[in-house]
Protein backbone atom coordinates (compact mmCIF):
# COMPACT_ATOMS: atom_id res chain seq x y z
CA UNK A 1 0.00 0.00 0.00
CA UNK A 2 1.24 3.29 -1.23
CA UNK A 3 1.32 6.67 0.61
CA UNK A 4 1.41 9.74 -0.34
CA UNK A 5 1.39 13.24 1.18
CA UNK A 6 0.96 16.44 -0.92
CA UNK A 7 1.25 19.99 -0.23
CA UNK A 8 1.39 22.90 -2.57
CA UNK A 9 2.44 26.95 -2.70
CA UNK A 10 4.75 27.29 0.46
CA UNK A 11 5.90 30.81 -1.29
CA UNK A 12 8.94 30.62 1.56
CA UNK A 13 9.57 34.25 2.42
CA UNK A 14 13.37 35.11 3.46
CA UNK A 15 12.92 37.48 6.55
CA UNK A 16 15.90 38.63 5.09
CA UNK A 17 13.96 40.94 2.43
CA UNK A 18 12.02 42.64 5.26
CA UNK A 19 9.39 42.72 7.99
CA UNK A 20 8.96 45.85 9.22
CA UNK A 21 7.39 48.88 8.08
CA UNK A 22 4.18 50.51 6.35
CA UNK A 23 5.13 49.26 2.77
CA UNK A 24 6.10 45.74 4.48
CA UNK A 25 2.53 45.94 6.52
CA UNK A 26 0.35 46.68 3.28
CA UNK A 27 2.23 43.69 1.75
CA UNK A 28 1.73 41.32 3.94
CA UNK A 29 -2.03 42.74 5.08
CA UNK A 30 -3.35 42.25 1.43
CA UNK A 31 -2.97 38.73 1.47
CA UNK A 32 -4.55 35.40 2.56
CA UNK A 33 -1.20 33.19 2.82
CA UNK A 34 1.41 34.69 5.66
CA UNK A 35 4.96 35.98 4.90
CA UNK A 36 7.34 36.64 7.53
CA UNK A 37 5.81 33.45 9.11
CA UNK A 38 6.45 30.95 5.87
CA UNK A 39 9.83 29.89 7.52
CA UNK A 40 8.19 28.77 10.61
CA UNK A 41 5.11 27.44 9.44
CA UNK A 42 6.89 24.86 7.02
CA UNK A 43 9.44 23.66 9.93
CA UNK A 44 5.81 22.85 11.37
CA UNK A 45 4.65 20.90 8.48
CA UNK A 46 8.09 19.14 7.89
CA UNK A 47 8.13 17.78 11.17
CA UNK A 48 5.08 16.52 11.00
CA UNK A 49 5.39 14.67 7.54
CA UNK A 50 8.81 13.82 8.71
CA UNK A 51 7.06 11.51 11.46
CA UNK A 52 4.52 10.34 9.52
CA UNK A 53 3.89 6.98 7.57
CA UNK A 54 3.98 8.86 4.01
CA UNK A 55 6.38 7.15 1.48
CA UNK A 56 7.11 10.46 -0.74
CA UNK A 57 6.30 14.07 -0.40
CA UNK A 58 5.14 16.35 -3.36
CA UNK A 59 5.20 19.83 -3.62
CA UNK A 60 3.17 21.07 -6.13
CA UNK A 61 4.83 24.41 -7.09
CA UNK A 62 5.49 27.93 -6.16
CA UNK A 63 7.79 27.19 -3.46
CA UNK A 64 9.01 30.79 -2.70
CA UNK A 65 7.06 34.21 -2.32
CA UNK A 66 8.80 35.69 -5.55
CA UNK A 67 11.51 33.60 -6.66
CA UNK A 68 14.16 35.52 -4.79
CA UNK A 69 17.84 33.74 -4.52
CA UNK A 70 17.84 33.71 -0.87
CA UNK A 71 14.03 32.27 -0.44
CA UNK A 72 14.95 29.12 -2.56
CA UNK A 73 18.46 29.02 -1.02
CA UNK A 74 16.57 28.82 2.08
CA UNK A 75 13.81 26.29 1.18
CA UNK A 76 16.44 23.80 -0.23
CA UNK A 77 17.69 23.66 3.22
CA UNK A 78 14.34 23.01 4.41
CA UNK A 79 13.68 20.30 1.37
CA UNK A 80 17.50 18.31 2.45
CA UNK A 81 16.34 18.36 5.89
CA UNK A 82 13.02 16.53 5.11
CA UNK A 83 14.96 14.66 2.65
CA UNK A 84 17.04 12.77 5.36
CA UNK A 85 13.69 10.67 6.74
CA UNK A 86 11.56 10.94 3.54
CA UNK A 87 11.41 10.85 -0.22
CA UNK A 88 10.97 14.47 -1.68
CA UNK A 89 9.49 15.94 -4.89
CA UNK A 90 9.23 19.07 -6.50
CA UNK A 91 8.09 20.74 -8.93
CA UNK A 92 8.53 24.53 -9.58
CA UNK A 93 6.28 27.52 -10.80
CA UNK A 94 5.82 30.95 -12.51
CA UNK A 95 6.59 32.47 -8.72
CA UNK A 96 9.79 30.29 -8.37
CA UNK A 97 11.32 32.72 -11.20
CA UNK A 98 9.21 35.95 -10.74
CA UNK A 99 7.28 35.78 -13.88
CA UNK A 100 6.19 39.46 -13.62
CA UNK A 101 9.46 40.77 -13.14
CA UNK A 102 8.76 42.52 -10.13
CA UNK A 103 10.93 41.18 -6.73
CA UNK A 104 10.40 43.46 -3.85
CA UNK A 105 12.00 43.66 -0.21
CA UNK A 106 11.02 46.52 2.02
CA UNK A 107 12.36 48.76 4.85
CA UNK A 108 10.61 51.28 6.10
CA UNK A 109 8.17 53.32 3.47
CA UNK A 110 10.39 52.05 0.65
CA UNK A 111 9.65 49.15 -1.53
CA UNK A 112 13.02 48.31 -3.33
CA UNK A 113 13.39 45.95 -6.65
CA UNK A 114 16.52 44.95 -6.59
CA UNK A 115 16.41 41.40 -5.26
CA UNK A 116 18.66 38.70 -6.67
CA UNK A 117 16.18 35.98 -8.57
CA UNK A 118 16.13 32.24 -10.03
CA UNK A 119 16.06 31.97 -13.65
CA UNK A 120 13.18 29.35 -14.88
CA UNK A 121 16.46 28.15 -16.40
CA UNK A 122 18.54 27.67 -13.41
CA UNK A 123 15.63 25.63 -11.60
CA UNK A 124 15.62 22.59 -12.55
CA UNK A 125 19.57 21.88 -11.46
CA UNK A 126 18.75 24.06 -8.40
CA UNK A 127 16.14 21.39 -7.25
CA UNK A 128 17.71 18.50 -8.79
CA UNK A 129 18.01 15.87 -6.47
CA UNK A 130 14.13 16.37 -5.62
CA UNK A 131 12.73 14.91 -8.93
CA UNK A 132 14.96 15.15 -11.50
CA UNK A 133 17.86 13.03 -9.85
CA UNK A 134 15.73 9.84 -9.69
CA UNK A 135 13.56 10.51 -13.42
CA UNK A 136 12.85 7.59 -15.07
CA UNK A 137 12.23 10.44 -17.88
CA UNK A 138 12.89 13.70 -18.21
CA UNK A 139 11.35 16.86 -20.40
CA UNK A 140 13.05 20.27 -20.77
CA UNK A 141 10.24 22.85 -21.86
CA UNK A 142 11.60 25.48 -23.63
CA UNK A 143 12.10 28.14 -20.62
CA UNK A 144 14.31 25.27 -18.96
CA UNK A 145 12.39 23.68 -16.53
CA UNK A 146 11.10 20.20 -16.32
CA UNK A 147 8.83 17.75 -16.60
CA UNK A 148 9.95 13.96 -14.95
CA UNK A 149 8.37 10.72 -14.17
CA UNK A 150 9.58 9.02 -11.03
CA UNK A 151 9.04 5.71 -9.29
CA UNK A 152 7.18 5.37 -6.24
CA UNK A 153 6.57 2.57 -5.49
CA UNK A 154 6.65 -1.01 -7.46
CA UNK A 155 2.67 0.02 -9.44
CA UNK A 156 2.71 3.62 -8.58
CA UNK A 157 4.12 6.42 -10.60
CA UNK A 158 4.16 10.29 -10.03
CA UNK A 159 3.86 12.22 -13.31
CA UNK A 160 5.53 15.80 -12.38
CA UNK A 161 4.82 18.56 -14.91
CA UNK A 162 5.73 21.80 -15.23
CA UNK A 163 2.80 24.34 -16.86
CA UNK A 164 4.49 27.35 -16.97
CA UNK A 165 4.25 28.15 -20.36
CA UNK A 166 2.56 26.84 -23.58
CA UNK A 167 3.64 28.19 -27.21
CA UNK A 168 1.31 31.13 -26.25
CA UNK A 169 3.39 32.31 -23.28
CA UNK A 170 0.49 30.73 -21.33
CA UNK A 171 0.16 28.12 -18.67
CA UNK A 172 -0.20 24.36 -20.48
CA UNK A 173 1.73 22.64 -22.65
CA UNK A 174 3.44 23.06 -26.46
CA UNK A 175 2.22 20.00 -28.56
CA UNK A 176 5.78 18.37 -27.98
CA UNK A 177 5.64 18.34 -24.61
CA UNK A 178 2.13 16.88 -24.49
CA UNK A 179 3.52 13.93 -26.82
CA UNK A 180 6.11 13.45 -24.27
CA UNK A 181 3.31 13.25 -21.48
CA UNK A 182 1.44 11.20 -23.21
CA UNK A 183 4.04 8.45 -24.11
CA UNK A 184 4.43 8.55 -20.34
CA UNK A 185 0.85 7.72 -20.00
CA UNK A 186 1.04 4.71 -22.03
CA UNK A 187 4.59 3.82 -20.87
CA UNK A 188 3.27 3.40 -17.03
CA UNK A 189 -0.05 1.43 -18.50
CA UNK A 190 2.24 -1.37 -20.29
CA UNK A 191 3.83 -1.59 -17.35
CA UNK A 192 1.18 -2.51 -14.91
CA UNK A 193 1.04 1.25 -13.43
CA UNK A 194 -1.02 3.56 -11.76
CA UNK A 195 0.32 7.31 -12.90
CA UNK A 196 -0.66 10.19 -11.04
CA UNK A 197 -0.26 13.77 -12.41
CA UNK A 198 0.63 16.56 -10.31
CA UNK A 199 1.28 20.36 -11.76
CA UNK A 200 0.53 23.97 -10.84
CA UNK A 201 -2.04 25.29 -12.41
CA UNK A 202 -5.74 23.79 -12.05
CA UNK A 203 -7.14 21.57 -15.16
CA UNK A 204 -10.43 22.64 -14.33
CA UNK A 205 -12.51 25.95 -12.33
CA UNK A 206 -12.98 24.68 -8.57
CA UNK A 207 -16.11 26.04 -6.99
CA UNK A 208 -16.77 28.48 -9.59
CA UNK A 209 -14.78 29.96 -12.88
CA UNK A 210 -15.50 33.32 -11.00
CA UNK A 211 -13.37 32.85 -8.60
CA UNK A 212 -10.93 29.77 -10.75
CA UNK A 213 -11.37 30.10 -14.15
CA UNK A 214 -9.41 32.36 -16.35
CA UNK A 215 -5.07 32.01 -15.91
CA UNK A 216 -6.45 30.39 -12.51
CA UNK A 217 -6.39 27.33 -15.34
CA UNK A 218 -4.37 26.35 -18.04
CA UNK A 219 -5.07 27.75 -21.25
CA UNK A 220 -7.92 26.23 -23.29
CA UNK A 221 -8.45 24.01 -20.05
CA UNK A 222 -11.18 21.49 -21.34
CA UNK A 223 -9.02 20.73 -24.21
CA UNK A 224 -5.74 19.96 -21.96
CA UNK A 225 -7.89 17.88 -19.53
CA UNK A 226 -9.43 16.04 -22.33
CA UNK A 227 -6.51 14.74 -23.60
CA UNK A 228 -4.97 14.19 -20.39
CA UNK A 229 -7.63 12.27 -19.46
CA UNK A 230 -8.37 10.47 -23.14
CA UNK A 231 -4.85 9.27 -22.90
CA UNK A 232 -5.32 7.32 -19.63
CA UNK A 233 -4.53 9.71 -16.87
CA UNK A 234 -7.33 9.37 -13.66
CA UNK A 235 -5.32 11.55 -11.53
CA UNK A 236 -4.13 14.91 -11.11
CA UNK A 237 -3.09 17.27 -7.91
CA UNK A 238 -2.51 20.95 -8.47
CA UNK A 239 -1.91 24.03 -6.38
CA UNK A 240 -2.18 27.71 -7.24
CA UNK A 241 -5.54 29.09 -5.99
CA UNK A 242 -4.98 28.26 -2.50
CA UNK A 243 -7.92 26.65 -2.17
CA UNK A 244 -9.01 23.09 -1.03
CA UNK A 245 -10.66 21.25 -3.48
CA UNK A 246 -11.90 18.52 -5.41
CA UNK A 247 -13.53 18.14 -8.90
CA UNK A 248 -14.11 16.26 -11.93
CA UNK A 249 -14.10 16.57 -15.48
CA UNK A 250 -15.62 13.95 -18.29
CA UNK A 251 -14.25 14.20 -21.92
CA UNK A 252 -16.69 13.59 -25.06
CA UNK A 253 -15.59 10.18 -24.73
CA UNK A 254 -16.47 9.29 -21.19
CA UNK A 255 -13.26 9.48 -19.83
CA UNK A 256 -12.93 11.30 -16.52
CA UNK A 257 -9.83 13.01 -14.40
CA UNK A 258 -10.79 13.71 -11.06
CA UNK A 259 -8.38 16.61 -9.63
CA UNK A 260 -7.35 17.17 -6.25
CA UNK A 261 -7.01 21.40 -5.89
CA UNK A 262 -4.67 21.56 -2.77
CA UNK A 263 -4.50 24.91 -0.85
CA UNK A 264 -1.54 26.99 0.38
CA UNK A 265 0.34 25.52 3.58
CA UNK A 266 0.91 29.28 4.31
CA UNK A 267 -2.74 30.37 4.79
CA UNK A 268 -5.89 29.27 6.11
CA UNK A 269 -5.76 26.29 6.79
CA UNK A 270 -2.46 25.37 5.99
CA UNK A 271 -3.67 21.82 4.34
CA UNK A 272 -1.66 18.86 4.34
CA UNK A 273 -3.11 16.40 2.29
CA UNK A 274 -2.90 12.89 3.22
CA UNK A 275 -3.10 10.20 0.12
CA UNK A 276 -3.08 6.42 0.19
CA UNK A 277 -3.16 4.09 -3.17
CA UNK A 278 -5.42 1.66 -2.33
CA UNK A 279 -5.36 -2.03 -3.42
CA UNK A 280 -8.13 -1.51 -6.41
CA UNK A 281 -5.64 1.86 -7.38
CA UNK A 282 -8.20 4.24 -6.61
CA UNK A 283 -7.01 6.86 -4.15
CA UNK A 284 -8.36 7.54 -0.46
CA UNK A 285 -7.36 11.19 0.32
CA UNK A 286 -7.89 13.10 4.27
CA UNK A 287 -6.56 16.49 4.92
CA UNK A 288 -4.96 17.19 7.34
CA UNK A 289 -4.74 20.56 9.00
CA UNK A 290 -1.09 22.26 10.69
CA UNK A 291 -2.29 22.64 14.56
CA UNK A 292 0.72 24.90 15.61
CA UNK A 293 3.94 26.26 14.75
CA UNK A 294 6.41 28.56 16.83
CA UNK A 295 7.26 32.26 16.22
CA UNK A 296 9.43 34.16 18.74
CA UNK A 297 10.22 31.30 20.87
CA UNK A 298 6.44 30.45 21.61
CA UNK A 299 4.27 27.99 20.02
CA UNK A 300 0.75 29.12 18.65
CA UNK A 301 -2.70 27.73 17.28
CA UNK A 302 -1.99 27.39 14.08
CA UNK A 303 -5.91 28.06 12.79
CA UNK A 304 -5.85 30.23 14.74
CA UNK A 305 -2.99 32.67 13.95
CA UNK A 306 -3.90 31.49 9.90
CA UNK A 307 -7.56 32.00 10.34
CA UNK A 308 -7.29 35.62 11.77
CA UNK A 309 -4.17 36.88 8.65
CA UNK A 310 -7.15 35.61 6.41
CA UNK A 311 -10.09 37.31 7.90
CA UNK A 312 -8.06 40.76 8.55
CA UNK A 313 -7.31 41.02 4.18
CA UNK A 314 -11.38 41.55 4.57
CA UNK A 315 -11.51 43.27 8.01
CA UNK A 316 -8.57 45.79 7.06
CA UNK A 317 -9.94 47.31 4.15
CA UNK A 318 -13.73 47.23 6.35
CA UNK A 319 -11.78 49.09 9.31
CA UNK A 320 -10.11 51.89 7.23
CA UNK A 321 -10.06 54.97 9.14
CA UNK A 322 -9.92 57.22 6.64
CA UNK A 323 -10.19 57.91 2.40
CA UNK A 324 -6.42 57.49 2.38
CA UNK A 325 -6.22 54.73 3.98
CA UNK A 326 -8.53 52.75 2.27
CA UNK A 327 -7.03 53.51 -1.22
CA UNK A 328 -3.89 52.58 0.22
CA UNK A 329 -5.49 49.34 1.42
CA UNK A 330 -7.49 48.87 -1.71
CA UNK A 331 -4.25 49.57 -4.32
CA UNK A 332 -2.17 46.95 -1.82
CA UNK A 333 -5.04 44.31 -2.88
CA UNK A 334 -3.81 45.01 -6.65
CA UNK A 335 -6.97 47.19 -7.23
CA UNK A 336 -6.62 50.61 -8.77
CA UNK A 337 -7.28 52.39 -5.47
CA UNK A 338 -7.11 55.98 -7.38
CA UNK A 339 -10.83 54.60 -9.22
CA UNK A 340 -12.72 54.37 -6.10
CA UNK A 341 -11.48 57.64 -4.94
CA UNK A 342 -14.68 59.41 -5.37
CA UNK A 343 -16.80 57.28 -4.66
CA UNK A 344 -15.35 56.94 -0.92
CA UNK A 345 -18.37 58.40 0.64
CA UNK A 346 -21.06 55.45 -0.48
CA UNK A 347 -18.30 53.30 0.25
CA UNK A 348 -17.37 54.25 3.44
CA UNK A 349 -21.56 54.34 4.02
CA UNK A 350 -21.65 50.55 2.82
CA UNK A 351 -18.94 48.88 4.97
CA UNK A 352 -20.25 51.04 7.66
CA UNK A 353 -22.89 48.81 7.24
CA UNK A 354 -21.46 45.76 6.43
CA UNK A 355 -19.43 45.83 9.88
CA UNK A 356 -22.55 46.61 12.14
CA UNK A 357 -25.44 44.65 10.77
CA UNK A 358 -27.14 41.74 11.86
CA UNK A 359 -29.64 39.73 9.30
CA UNK A 360 -32.73 41.66 10.22
CA UNK A 361 -30.79 45.14 9.61
CA UNK A 362 -30.44 43.55 6.07
CA UNK A 363 -34.08 42.32 5.85
CA UNK A 364 -35.23 45.42 6.23
CA UNK A 365 -32.93 47.04 4.05
CA UNK A 366 -33.96 44.91 1.14
CA UNK A 367 -37.67 45.57 2.04
CA UNK A 368 -37.66 49.21 1.71
CA UNK A 369 -36.11 48.96 -1.72
CA UNK A 370 -38.64 46.24 -2.67
CA UNK A 371 -36.17 43.42 -2.62
CA UNK A 372 -37.19 41.10 -0.03
CA UNK A 373 -39.98 39.09 -1.43
CA UNK A 374 -38.26 36.21 -2.08
CA UNK A 375 -36.76 36.34 1.48
CA UNK A 376 -38.69 33.92 3.83
CA UNK A 377 -39.81 36.30 6.85
CA UNK A 378 -39.93 33.76 8.85
CA UNK A 379 -36.00 32.51 8.57
CA UNK A 380 -34.67 36.47 8.92
CA UNK A 381 -36.39 36.07 12.33
CA UNK A 382 -34.84 32.78 12.74
CA UNK A 383 -31.05 34.33 12.32
CA UNK A 384 -32.14 38.03 12.98
CA UNK A 385 -29.09 38.68 15.75
CA UNK A 386 -26.54 36.99 13.24
CA UNK A 387 -23.96 39.76 11.98
CA UNK A 388 -23.64 39.53 8.28
CA UNK A 389 -19.80 40.07 8.80
CA UNK A 390 -20.12 37.07 10.25
CA UNK A 391 -21.76 35.41 7.56
CA UNK A 392 -19.05 37.11 4.80
CA UNK A 393 -16.29 35.80 7.09
CA UNK A 394 -17.66 32.25 6.99
CA UNK A 395 -18.36 32.30 3.69
CA UNK A 396 -14.83 33.56 2.90
CA UNK A 397 -12.94 30.65 5.22
CA UNK A 398 -15.16 28.01 3.47
CA UNK A 399 -14.01 28.79 0.18
CA UNK A 400 -10.28 27.97 1.58
CA UNK A 401 -10.63 25.22 3.88
CA UNK A 402 -13.21 23.27 1.68
CA UNK A 403 -16.17 23.42 3.86
CA UNK A 404 -15.25 21.93 6.87
CA UNK A 405 -19.04 23.09 7.69
CA UNK A 406 -21.25 21.99 5.30
CA UNK A 407 -25.16 22.55 4.89
CA UNK A 408 -27.75 20.31 3.33
CA UNK A 409 -29.89 22.25 0.81
CA UNK A 410 -32.87 21.49 2.97
CA UNK A 411 -31.20 23.39 5.69
CA UNK A 412 -33.00 26.85 7.11
CA UNK A 413 -29.16 28.71 6.89
CA UNK A 414 -28.83 27.63 3.38
CA UNK A 415 -31.83 28.62 2.11
CA UNK A 416 -31.65 31.98 4.08
CA UNK A 417 -28.43 32.71 2.39
CA UNK A 418 -29.60 31.75 -1.17
CA UNK A 419 -32.51 33.33 -1.43
CA UNK A 420 -29.98 36.92 -0.51
CA UNK A 421 -27.50 35.82 -3.20
CA UNK A 422 -30.14 35.15 -5.73
CA UNK A 423 -31.13 38.82 -5.46
CA UNK A 424 -28.62 40.66 -8.18
CA UNK A 425 -29.74 37.59 -10.94
CA UNK A 426 -33.06 38.96 -10.55
CA UNK A 427 -31.98 42.42 -11.22
CA UNK A 428 -29.27 41.81 -13.57
CA UNK A 429 -31.27 38.94 -16.02
CA UNK A 430 -29.04 39.34 -18.55
CA UNK A 431 -25.63 38.96 -16.34
CA UNK A 432 -24.51 35.16 -16.27
CA UNK A 433 -22.24 36.16 -13.73
CA UNK A 434 -24.67 36.84 -11.38
CA UNK A 435 -26.03 33.44 -12.03
CA UNK A 436 -22.39 32.09 -11.25
CA UNK A 437 -22.45 33.69 -8.25
CA UNK A 438 -25.54 31.43 -6.83
CA UNK A 439 -23.75 28.57 -7.84
CA UNK A 440 -20.54 29.54 -5.93
CA UNK A 441 -22.49 30.29 -2.82
CA UNK A 442 -23.82 26.92 -3.11
CA UNK A 443 -21.02 24.86 -3.79
CA UNK A 444 -19.36 26.88 -0.52
CA UNK A 445 -22.36 25.99 1.09
CA UNK A 446 -23.08 22.64 0.24
CA UNK A 447 -18.70 21.80 -0.23
CA UNK A 448 -19.91 20.72 -3.80
CA UNK A 449 -19.77 16.99 -5.44
CA UNK A 450 -16.68 15.74 -3.11
CA UNK A 451 -16.46 15.99 0.20
CA UNK A 452 -13.16 17.98 0.15
CA UNK A 453 -11.78 16.83 3.78
CA UNK A 454 -11.91 12.98 3.35
CA UNK A 455 -13.05 10.68 0.42
CA UNK A 456 -12.02 8.31 -2.30
CA UNK A 457 -11.93 8.60 -5.95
Amino acid sequence: MTKLTFIADTHHYSKTLGTKGRQYELRSGSDQKCLAETGEIIDSAFDYISKSDTDAVLIAGDVTNDGEKVSHLEFREKLKALAKSKKVYVITATHDWCCDENPRRYDGDKVFHDVEVMKSSELRDFYFDFGPKDALSEYITHIGTCSYVVQISENVRILALNDDKNQNGHAGFTEEHFCWIEEQIKKAQQDGCLIIGMEHHLLMPHVTPLITGGSTCVENREYVASRLADAGLKYMFVGHSHIQSTSSFKTRKGSVITEVNVGSLVGYPAPIVEVTVNDDLTLSYQVKHLKNFTLNGNKVDAQEYLKKHTLDLLHRVIDAPDKKELIDRLTALQLDGKKFEKFTPIIFKVLKFIKNADVMDVYKKLKRIGLAKDIDYILAVKYRNKKLLDIIDEIYLSLFDGSTVTYSRDDDYYKLIISVVSIPSKIFKKNNDMKKLIFAIDSILTGGNFNNQKDII
